[in-house]
């Protein structure tokens, strides 16, 4: 999942009280929260620091330096693979790794080399343990804010080596409505061409993926009754935009191997679209 939004730092929960809510999920309560030893402590930070070299290139420049950020530093420690050793959450305080809600979100597990990320890319201010399991490790939920008016929900499952997201949905918050946070664009076999609909709002834009190769030509022509719907397009990782911001249509060369996002927003009364996608 990508969501646009505040980026920040965590990593695993422990002595945490579990509870079972009517979804079917074990939700982790950071009640009682058991002491980590100072050491693991230590090595866990200069290993979130390794993995993360725009978080250490910052907490280099802030008041206190990493000396600070590590006095500041919360970890929690949980069992995701059920096997009585502990994998361990960090969370990171201050504007290095916090945003005003969202933080990055880290696992970590003991390996005899050291300490390994098993959880990457993920964002929220929440991690849940689930009752489903994936290759002997239990599921993850990661809730946290897109927009003002809307929650992002993103599930992560172990694929043997790391935890990947499953899936991810965006719901707004007054209504309750949900969609999914993205849709990958497929091509049939022998086209170079697809159309898509859809339905969007203010709160719940659509998120469009399509890959493609460098120094190919993209077009892409929208049509919906609402004038006030438009979409944009930027490379998926960078966010660099390709086209002007709310646009019908589309033609231009396509300047880097990989995936692109169409952003498809409309206004707060909402309107369906439906959008041609051409790649040649």
């Amino acid at each position: 999942m990508k969501v646009i939004s505040l980026v920040v730092l965590v990593l695993a929960v422990a002595g945490s009280s579990i509870k079972a809510d009517t979804s079917g999920e074990v939700q982790l309560k950071h009640a009682a929260q058991r002491e980590v030893p100072k050491e693991i402590r230590s090595k866990l930070f200069k290993q979130v620091l390794a993995d993360d070299s725009d978080v250490r290139d910052c907490v280099e420049k802030e008041a206190g330096g990493t000396r600070a950020a590590e006095a500041k530093m919360t970890v929690e420690a949980v069992d995701v693979n059920r096997d009585g050793v502990s994998e361990y959450e960090v969370e990171l305080s201050g504007p290095c790794s916090c945003g005003t809600v969202n933080c990055s979100i880290y696992l970590y597990r003991q390996t005899p080399g050291g300490f390994e990320s098993i959880l990457e890319e993920a964002a929220g201010y929440g991690l849940e343990l689930l009752k489903t399991a994936n290759n002997g490790y239990v599921d993850l939920k990661v809730d946290a804010h897109d927009t003002a008016a809307t929650m992002a929900t993103t599930i992560y499952k172990f694929d043997g080596k790391k935890y990947r997201e499953a899936r991810s949905t965006i719901t707004e918050v007054e209504t309750g409505e949900s969609k999914p946070a993205s849709r990958r664009v497929q091509f049939k076999r022998g086209s170079s061409s697809t159309t898509l609909q859809g339905r969007v709002t203010l709160a719940l834009p659509d998120q469009l993926i399509v890959g493609a190769r460098a120094g190919q030509v993209m077009t892409v022509q929208l049509t919906a009754p609402r004038k006030s719907v438009r979409f944009t397009i930027m490379t998926y990782k960078t966010t660099n935009l390709l086209t002007d911001n709310n646009t019908r249509s589309w033609t231009g060369t396509l300047p880097e191997t990989g995936d692109y996002m169409i952003l498809v927003e409309g206004d707060s009364k909402g309107s369906t679209y439906s959008i041609t996608i051409s790649i040649k």
